[in-house]
C-alpha cells in the first residue's frame, strides 16, 4: 500500500500538468465493509463458529484435566506398564488438543476468507462503477491512514458507493 501511495505521489504531479481534470476520491474500505449487511451476517457466522470451537476446546481441556487428576490420584498404586500407558495417553490427549487448536485457527481463517471474498468483490465492483460513472481518475483507500494530507478538493466517495450498494 505504501508503494502505491508513493507511486501516486510521484506520478500525480506529472499527470496534473498533462491533464487539468484530475479527479481524486477517497474511501475507507473497512468502514464500507462494516456498513454492508453481508458483512454483519459473515461476522455473526464467524463468531458462531469461533464459539463452537472454543466450547469444544474447553471440553477437551476439561477431559484432559479430569484424566490427569485421576492419574495423579492413582499413580503411586499403578503398575509401571499401566502408569506408562496412562502417561502416553495424557501426552496424546495434549497433542490432540494442540492439533485441534491449530486446526480450528486454520478453519476460522479459511472461513473468513470464504465469507469475505464475495463482500470484497461486491465492494470493488461498486467502487469501480462509482469511479467510472463520476469520472474519477483515482479512488484511494484511506483505511490504513497513510495519507499525510487530503485536500478539500478530494471527494469522499463513501456516500456514492453506499448509495450504489443500497446502504443508508
Amino acid at each position: 500500500m505504501k508503494k502505491i501511495v508513493l507511486a501516486l505521489m510521484l506520478v500525480l504531479p506529472l499527470g496534473a500538468f498533462a491533464q487539468s481534470t484530475l479527479k481524486i476520491g477517497y474511501i475507507n474500505r473497512n468502514e464500507l465493509a462494516q456498513a454492508m449487511p453481508e458483512y454483519n451476517a459473515a461476522m455473526k457466522q464467524l463468531e458462531d463458529l469461533r464459539l463452537t470451537y472454543t466450547t469444544e476446546g474447553q471440553k477437551l481441556q476439561e477431559e484432559a484435566q479430569r484424566k490427569y487428576q485421576e492419574y495423579v490420584a492413582q499413580q503411586d498404586t499403578l503398575d509401571a506398564a499401566i502408569r506408562q500407558y496412562k502417561e502416553s495417553e495424557l501426552m496424546r490427549l495434549q497433542q490432540s488438543i494442540e492439533e485441534f487448536g491449530r486446526s480450528a485457527d486454520t478453519n476460522l481463517q479459511n472461513k473468513n476468507q470464504e465469507l469475505m471474498a464475495p463482500i470484497i468483490q461486491k465492494m470493488n465492483q461498486a467502487i469501480s462503477q462509482v469511479g467510472d460513472e463520476n469520472g474519477f481518475t483515482y479512488i484511494i483507500d484511506n483505511t490504513a491512514g497513510i495519507l499525510a494530507y487530503t485536500s478539500q478538493n478530494a471527494i469522499d466517495v463513501m456516500p456514492l458507493v453506499k448509495k450504489k450498494l443500497g446502504i443508508e
